[in-house]
């Protein structure tokens, strides 16, 4: 599983990039501690659905961002 966190922990990085925002800010918005934020984007320690939500919400991004494709369900035709 250490390869969906670093995967996840990739996603959040490229999104705090692109807003120009960095850990210490997602942590003071989430509410997330900035030492438990630093184990979780290290891959240390898996987040939570509602930590990826939260982080989601404070990036204004939806939080399908941070679920790999192969785990998306596909419409039936």
């Amino acid at each position: 599983m250490n390869n969906l966190n670093e995967w996840i922990a990739r996603q959040i990085q490229e999104a705090l990039s692109a807003e120009k925002r960095d850990k210490k800010w997602l942590s003071e918005k989430t509410g997330i501690p900035y030492s438990t934020l630093n184990r979780k984007m290290a891959a240390h320690v898996e987040f939570r659905f509602s930590e990826l939500f939260s982080i989601a919400e404070a990036l204004n991004i939806s939080p399908a961002l941070f679920t790999p494709s192969g785990f998306t369900r596909t419409a039936a035709a």
